[in-house]
């Protein structure tokens, strides 16, 4: 697998005539660590896989939800999930931790990764992704998103995404 490209990304957008804004700023491989805003939806990105099914889930919800994986194991009927690897993240989408994004989900030719939006995501407002690198955010509205989606044939899930408990 190649390494996904910032170059590509915008080549894309332009190509498939999507305006977005670029924001640049400092490397950011958490959502925690998130210094600035953006006139949108701040989400963070999952590729998550199944041990036993080999299926993998890119998982896009709410930044500051947490994720009860196990739940969300058993909404979509897999036994077991947990984070795909460095190596697997890179030779599925040709990114390297840090900088999951969906723009680059052209990488994924064979289509082994399943698409999964959590309906907790408003649909009206913009959203933030980074194009292939974590010093710079994307910023389209969710109707562009889809239409990038669908330019390369990728139908998502919209589930409601279970959220972990906060501890008491």
């Amino acid at each position: 697998m190649s390494k996904a490209t910032e170059t590509e990304v915008y080549q894309l957008l332009e190509k498939w005539q999507i305006s977005y804004e670029r924001v640049a700023h400092r490397a950011v491989f958490t959502v925690a660590e998130i210094d600035f805003s953006i006139a949108g939806s701040d989400v963070k990105n999952l590729l998550l896989k199944s041990k036993k099914t080999k299926n993998y889930y890119f998982v896009i919800c709410p930044g500051e939800k947490r994720v009860a994986i196990k739940a969300l194991a058993d909404l979509l009927n897999e036994r077991h999930l947990s984070f795909a690897s460095e190596a697997e993240l890179f030779e599925l989408l040709g990114l390297e931790k840090g900088s999951v994004t969906p723009l680059a989900l052209p990488h994924d030719s064979a289509r082994q990764i399943n698409l999964i939006i959590d309906t907790a995501i408003d649909q009206t407002k913009k959203i933030g992704f980074h194009p292939n690198i974590n010093t710079a955010t994307v910023v389209i509205s969710f109707d562009d998103f889809k239409r990038f989606l669908a330019n390369l044939t990728i139908e998502p899930m919209y589930l409601a995404i279970p959220e972990k408990p906060l501890e008491a």
